[in-house]
């Protein structure tokens, strides 16, 4: 067998392709977050729990694939960047979309929610001075709701520039030679896993907030996810290890969505539950990373535009769903005919307001979008003479 391409420093079509899947099972969660039996800003009157094996499954893994391919991303920039660009690059990529999603793309969500729930009447702009209040959601209507993954990978690349600049010594360098070689061996990546397990048990009890300062178990998983992407970005061996691991992990895998599925907590004792629900975690992300490496070597045609429009498709796909399943509320048709409508129309809303960013330069940056790519001048003759 063929050893799978290396992708250069500068393009890895394996993640950016599994970035945009990322992007697209994410609104394709939240649009069932619409109708199945949870609590969520807009709900159809008609559940559809069915739908809630399988979300459960897609909840674990969605959300942590993504924070790994942003720690693997920070590697790959650092190799290009002073740690002082890397710092700056980051505060405009995601600081700033951060803030104006906060105060623009965000409070449509809560006035929807809002009006849905019967705690307000009147027009959007009597409601948004409210947002200035300040007040946190859901108290008030001060919130990132869906950006808190932008909120919590700004913090930690700013907490781990320590890091990034030690791994830059002699002897950080080979530290990250042993941990390439260790990784590399056996089975050693699943080993990983320990720390994310005993982190979920130990702060069992803290709920998932996504408000930071009273987080701290999302808040610690995601920073061991957003480092162990960031030691795979720095280790290239143990990309060839995963591919040749990759079935053996999707066995494992298997194994770990049946036990999930057949014996879910409460059915299965808290902490063997957070054991398998870790196990299913960890294996499904070196699974979707090994198979994604093997088969994904080169960018097809639509990647880089897809690749280049799945931020700005992010920060707006909720709030896109949610006002477009208000909408849809009152249409006489079944729950399963409102899903498709809901998931139909909220993809191509969303997907058009992210081509309209594109082209408009000065918002690009609001979006985490790089500038446009200034047009080579064409010379007419008389430019020539």
């Amino acid at each position: 067998m063929n050893a799978p391409a290396r992708p250069t420093a500068m393009h890895h079509p394996d993640l950016d392709w599994l970035r945009v899947l990322a992007i697209v099972v994410l609104h394709l969660f939240h649009t069932g977050m619409m109708f199945n039996t949870w609590e969520w800003h807009v709900k159809s009157p008609q559940a559809l729990p069915v739908l809630e094996p399988v979300m459960s499954v897609l909840h674990l893994v969605r959300m942590p694939l993504l924070m790994v391919i942003s720690g693997a991303g920070t590697a790959f920039a650092l190799r290009r960047r002073t740690l002082g660009a890397f710092t700056k690059d980051r505060t405009k990529r995601l600081l700033l979309p951060l803030v104006f999603g906060m105060f623009v793309v965000v409070p449509p969500q809560i006035y929807v929610e809002r009006l849905f729930r019967g705690q307000f009447h009147g027009s959007y702009a009597a409601f948004y001075p409210t947002v200035l209040d300040f007040v946190p959601y859901p108290a008030g209507s001060f919130s990132w709701h869906h950006l808190w993954f932008v909120a919590y990978l700004f913090i930690y690349c700013l907490l781990a520039l320590p890091l990034f600049a030690a791994l830059r010594t002699e002897r950080g360098g080979r530290v990250l030679a042993w941990t390439d070689a260790w990784l590399s061996r056996g089975v050693n990546v699943l080993w990983l896993a320990v720390p994310l397990v005993l982190t979920r048990v130990l702060l069992r009890d803290h709920p998932e907030t996504h408000a930071l300062f009273d987080d701290p178990r999302t808040f610690l998983v995601y920073g061991l996810l957003f480092l162990y992407g960031h030691l795979l970005g720095r280790c290239p061996g143990v990309w060839g290890r995963l591919v040749a691991l990759r079935h053996g992990l999707l066995a494992l895998f298997l194994v770990a969505l049946v036990v999930e599925m057949v014996w879910p907590w409460p059915v299965m004792p808290v902490v063997p539950a957070i054991v398998g629900g870790t196990v299913l975690i960890w294996s499904g992300l070196l699974v979707a990373l090994g198979y994604a490496r093997r088969h994904v070597r080169v960018s097809p045609a639509w990647l880089p535009r897809a690749q280049a429009l799945s931020y700005p498709f992010y920060i707006f796909h909720q709030t896109v769903i949610v006002c477009v399943g208000y909408l849809c509320l009152r249409l006489p048709v079944g729950p399963w005919a409102m899903l498709l409508v809901v998931l139909t129309a909220s993809f191509a809303v969303t997907l058009a307001l992210c081509e309209g960013v594109s082209r408009v330069s000065w918002l690009r940056p609001l979006f985490g979008m790089k500038p446009r790519a200034a047009r080579p001048a064409v010379l007419t003759p008389e430019a020539v003479g």
